[in-house]
């Protein structure tokens, strides 16, 4: 089975202490609802399935998103900055499990939500497994899944990341999916995208667009 995967940040109206860099990532509570509408009107058994994921544990999840996805009958993964917990407009821990007591899967995207490849072996070591110790305190159960910041990594992060024995391992490459692959690419909407048939767009795909995003994959994993 194929997977599409979503992927999503915070939804509404972006607190002005958000990231400059991190709000053009936000959608409107209107055009998620029509989202869901979507992905709910697919028939079962469809190759590739659709799915959802959210990154950088805004409080929308909870807030926003958790309720419309529980109308809807749908589940995401949520992936969480272990650094920001409990702080102003990010999940707190009781918003944690509201989404676990939900159904919805909750995964580590590192600490402080930095560039992986960018900082030492101590640093990433904080990032991947002290991120993953902080959030299984606060879950109470294994965090088996990880999603890399700003999609960025080579063959230090991802050996790092394997040798942590995750169950899946979420990038931002985009293109479909392998269900069964442990390193699962994504496809990441932004504000522009709103008023466009996202699921429809992320499904055309030209031979030329697929071999160069395999060649992509590929320079990352050993560069």
């Amino acid at each position: 089975m194929r997977e599409l995967i979503i992927n999503l940040h915070g939804i509404g109206e972006p607190p002005a202490a958000v990231d400059a860099n991190e709000k053009p990532y936000w959608w409107s509570v209107e055009a998620f609802n029509l989202l869901l509408d979507q992905i709910s009107g697919i028939p079962a058994n469809t190759d590739p399935r659709v799915s959802l994921t959210f990154d950088d544990g805004n409080a929308s999840d909870a807030l926003l998103a958790l309720p419309r996805l529980h109308r809807s009958g749908l589940f995401a993964s949520f992936f969480v900055c272990a650094g920001r917990v409990g702080k102003r407009h990010y999940l707190d821990r009781s918003m944690i499990r509201d989404l676990l007591d939900a159904g919805m899967g909750v995964g580590s995207h590192g600490m402080n939500h930095v560039d992986w490849r960018t900082i030492s072996s101590t640093d990433l070591e904080v990032e991947i497994s002290g991120a993953r110790k902080m959030l299984e305190a606060v879950v109470e159960q294994p965090i088996t899944m990880a999603a890399i910041p700003f999609g960025s990594y080579d063959r230090r992060v991802l050996r790092r990341l394997k040798q942590e024995r995750f169950d899946f391992i979420y990038t931002s490459d985009g293109g479909i999916a392998d269900a069964t692959s442990v390193i699962k690419p994504r496809e990441t909407v932004d504000k522009g995208m709103q008023d466009c048939d996202v699921i429809l767009e992320f499904m055309k795909s030209t031979p030329l667009r697929s071999a160069a995003r395999a060649l992509s994959r590929l320079y990352k994993r050993i560069r």
